[in-house]
């Protein structure tokens, strides 16, 4: 894999069978890197689920999401094509453009998917198509106007040079082929980091007008290459396990009395304490309670009349709904902490998921109690401390302890649905979407609506991510 990195850069991968035993020992030796057309496949009008991963800026917040396609792995580049269509076409249907309002999209295509149509409306600078080569379809002088004239319209680019050697890409289209690219891709998954590390800093030189996205992070060396050695100035995005697992955060040079204010809040809450003794509190910390009306009076949340107190929300929402808005609030400590809002952003996700997943003919309450399910899911994580000693105090239903302690209970399907969705694990998502008798299809509906709506309470509510600098 390393040497295929540097000789793409240069243009003269051509590895040998020895070369590629030696730069790869642990790839498949039986399985063949393309498979042979036999003839037209029925294909249905749109992909299941898309599977999708966040992609985190230096400060580990979430700014973009990576749109990848596993159906069409080791087809023929004419084959690959019609799964693009599809992609493009779920997207659509998805309505993936109110995402691109607060995140930045990269879609992986194929260099044949450059010459639909559809392309040419995306909007401006919001999305980054990954160019992956399939078979034996080279780049050309036509793929190279194609991408002119996509760039002209606002499209940018990114490629894994480590992927092109001098079959797919003529030595003479070499440079003008990625001096076109915005970003380089650099994928952890295959090269030893012991190895890498002292390339590393060669990489960014070679062009230095592209920044870097490290794809398939798998551990806290890979980030540490990326982000301490020379020229780590161009490494902007991120993607990996290592990333999208949930860390527990360092509490130790902490001020969490925002945190432990809210969680006696909330206690207090579960305890039926009445609205005077509730203000006292939030008067011990004037700014929660500006955070929490922020919160509550977003305009996604479509209230009839502001809430302006605390009074105002028993009335007007309940306690039920009342402690949920009070359960974001403990995300919000760390508010410049690239790492906490993506904890937040995440919990958010699986909250407005779950509660969506409720059945039309469930109470509102289990629909409240599925929100919370979902927002209390990273809060061991969040603070450090068992979610038997975190949520025991709180006084939750049964069936919210049943599902954050013990994974079981009615609410356990829900949760497990939303963990699958973020890691786009295929099979599970299939084998829970019919346990819960919905059709696949829906589901990736609820999630995209539901990583949308997160985007707009964040935006609403100021606690957002800098994504104009991708």
């Amino acid at each position: 894999m390393l040497k295929n990195l540097f000789d793409g850069l240069t243009g003269k991968l051509r590895k040998t069978e020895d070369e590629a035993a030696v730069a790869e020992p642990d790839a498949p030796t039986s399985q063949p890197a393309t498979q042979p057309d036999t003839g037209p496949v029925e294909l249905p009008p749109t992909l299941g689920f898309v599977a999708h991963q966040p992609v985190l800026d230096r400060q580990q917040a979430v700014v973009a999401y990576e749109f990848t396609l596993r159906q069409g792995a080791g087809q023929t580049a004419a084959r690959r094509r019609e799964f693009d269509r599809m992609l493009l076409r779920t997207l659509r249907n998805m309505d993936l453009f109110r995402l691109l309002a607060y995140r930045r999209a990269l879609v992986h295509l194929s260099l044949g998917a450059l010459e639909e149509e559809g392309l040419l409306g995306l909007p401006e600078r919001t999305v980054i198509l990954v160019l992956d080569p399939v078979g034996d379809a080279p780049v050309t002088p036509e793929v190279l106007e194609r991408i002119d004239t996509l760039k002209a319209g606002g499209v940018r680019f990114a490629v894994e040079p480590a992927l092109y050697d001098a079959r797919l890409l003529p030595e003479a289209l070499h440079d003008a082929f990625f001096r076109r690219m915005d970003f380089m891709v650099l994928d952890f998954a295959a090269p030893s980091t012991r190895i890498l590390a002292p390339f590393l800093d060669q990489l960014p030189k070679r062009y230095a007008h592209a920044r870097w996205f490290a794809r398939n992070v798998g551990s806290a060396e890979d980030l540490a290459l990326c982000l301490q050695a020379p020229g780590n100035n161009r490494f902007a995005l991120f993607h990996g396990s290592y990333l999208a697992t949930a860390r527990t955060m360092d509490n130790r040079k902490q001020d969490n009395g925002s945190q432990t204010r809210v969680l006696q809040i909330m206690r207090l809450l579960r305890a039926n304490a009445d609205a005077r003794t509730l203000e006292a509190q939030f008067k011990l910390d004037s700014v929660l309670l500006f955070k929490l009306l922020r919160f509550i009076n977003s305009p996604v949340n479509g209230l009839a009349k502001q809430v302006q107190s605390v009074e105002d929300a028993l009335l007007l929402l309940g306690r039920e709904s009342l402690f949920k808005w009070l359960s974001m609030l403990l995300f919000t400590a760390r508010k410049d902490d690239g790492h906490a809002l993506a904890l937040l952003e995440k919990s958010l996700i699986r909250a407005r998921f779950m509660e969506r997943l409720g059945q039309p003919q469930d109470h509102r309450l289990v629909e409240e109690h599925l929100f919370l399910t979902g927002m209390f899911s990273l809060l061991d994580v969040l603070l450090g401390v068992p979610f038997p000693d975190v949520i025991g105090p709180l006084d939750l239903p049964v069936t919210v302890r049943d599902a954050l302690n013990e994974q079981k209970g009615p609410f356990a399907p829900q949760l497990a649905l939303a963990m699958a969705c973020e890691q786009g694990e295929s099979v599970r998502i299939q084998t829970l979407a019919r346990l819960l008798n919905r059709p696949v299809e829906a589901v990736g509906q609820l999630y995209m609506d539901a990583v949308v709506w997160a985007q707009e309470v964040l935006r609403a509510s100021e606690v957002h991510n800098n994504v104009e600098a991708v």
